[in-house]
């Protein structure tokens, strides 16, 4: 029999909250109530806050209730109750965990917005205001925590609601949550990164240009938005490069952000100048030292080709050999710069295979392709260890693969040649190498 009541005491129960969600506005009150409870005693009442989120947001969507101060006010409370409660256990905690209310906190944010948008009296406007500044607080730090945990999309999203409600205070006579001018400045430039890690381009670029405007003394403003503004609008671009280079004339980010577009342009000369800075700044940085190889390589590359074996090439050639092998002792794993050496030599050799194809048959000509052969013979057998390391730590790039497969049947060893050719029609067919040869 005590079953039986105990069962029928919860249909009733049910039943209870089935009638009172019928009643938007009694649902309204009963949500308060809970939150009342929960308040009183959270641990033991958490029940009680679920029922006042699935109370209010039912009372949020009524037509009877979704035009009232008190919904929204109350709706912006009920969310913000397990968000305070976490913020507490983080400060105490230092941050160690991600944040997981900072969804409910955004909920609470909108809703106080809308309740002071519904406030008629000064007590609810006072209220509302109380409530927005203290929500959009507490998203500040859980959107600064996310980068601690370097989350940046949910940053991205969180930091910037902070700037909206930021503004939004502002114009309605609240207290800001931002403090400053110098702490909007800030929180929109963290904005703006996460905004382009998050690959929202257009929001970063709109930022930075309203950082840049503003004068903000960072200089990754300068970097970044001249790589945004590069493919619409070059000249500004550069414009704003090199205004950022002036102001911060030592700053790395603006040099690299340089070379890079120097490089795409091509200006080996210009590149040189910027490449030997480059070193200057940051002596222990193999990259760089790849970098101004590739320059010199191009540059004789360039020479050879219009001018073949001059002096101006040979000292082209010498000087990439020198930068390559330099990155090489920097990190003897360094990718760019094994490829790169190896390419060095089977370029030339290439450049020197065109000029035996244009030779005739007479006797003067066949000794000039015998020649040519042997030094042909020696810049590939350069070039091959190169080459194999390269494909030992990248195995399934292409042009390694081609090089190997060429090199080999120059040297008539046709097993390995055929080895790289069909693992060459491997990767063109779409397909991955799974294990390196030379790296077995």
């Amino acid at each position: 029999m005590k079953k039986f009541v105990l069962s029928l005491l919860a249909v009733m129960v049910v039943f209870q909250l089935g009638l009172t969600q019928d009643d938007p506005v009694k649902a309204m009150k009963k949500a308060a109530r809970d939150l009342g409870a929960y308040n009183l005693d959270p641990e033991n009442n958490k029940d009680k806050l679920e029922e006042a989120r699935e109370l209010i947001d039912y009372a949020a969507q009524a037509e009877e209730t979704k035009g009232l101060f008190k919904t929204w006010q109350t709706r912006g409370e009920v969310y913000a109750a397990p968000v305070f409660k976490e913020v507490s256990a983080l400060s105490l905690s230092q941050g160690a965990e991600k944040p997981v209310t900072w969804e409910y906190a955004l909920i609470a944010a909108e809703s106080y917005a809308k309740a002071l948008e519904l406030a008629q009296k000064k007590f609810e406007k006072r209220d509302a205001l109380k409530g927005l500044k203290d929500v959009t607080g507490w998203l500040n730090y859980f959107g600064n925590l996310m980068i601690n945990h370097q989350d940046y999309e949910a940053a991205y999203h969180i930091l910037d609601k902070v700037l909206y409600y930021d503004q939004f205070l502002r114009e309605n006579g609240g207290d800001p949550a931002l403090a400053t001018p110098e702490d909007v400045n800030n929180t929109k430039f963290i904005v703006a990164y996460t905004a382009m890690l998050s690959g929202d381009i257009d929001r970063a670029k709109h930022l930075f240009m309203e950082l840049y405007e503003a004068g903000y003394d960072d200089p990754g403003v300068y970097a970044n938005l001249f790589q945004m503004l590069l493919d619409e609008d070059e000249e500004k671009a550069v414009e704003i490069l090199e205004e950022g280079r002036k102001k911060y004339p030592e700053d790395t980010e603006i040099l690299f952000a340089e070379i890079n577009y120097y490089i795409q342009q091509e200006n080996y000369d210009v590149l040189k100048e910027k490449l030997a800075e480059a070193i200057e700044r940051e002596p222990d940085n193999p990259s760089v030292y790849t970098a101004l190889g590739n320059v010199y390589m191009n540059l004789f590359n360039q020479e050879y080709a219009a001018n073949g074996d001059s002096e101006l090439a040979r000292q082209y050639f010498d000087e990439a050999r020198k930068y390559f092998e330099k990155a090489i002792e920097l990190n003897p794993q360094q990718y760019d710069a094994i490829y790169s050496l190896g390419s060095l030599y089977y370029n030339k050799a290439v450049e020197i295979i065109k000029k035996m194809n244009a030779l005739g048959l007479s006797k003067e000509d066949q000794k000039k392709y015998d020649e040519y052969g042997k030094q042909v013979d020696e810049l590939f057998a350069k070039a091959l260890p190169y080459f194999q390391q390269a494909e030992s730590i990248n195995p399934g790039d292409r042009n390694t693969l081609i090089a190997l497969k060429e090199i080999y049947a120059r040297q008539n060893n046709f097993e390995l040649s055929n080895e790289f050719k069909q693992r060459l029609e491997t990767v063109e067919a779409g397909g991955q190498i799974e294990k390196s040869y030379f790296g077995q």
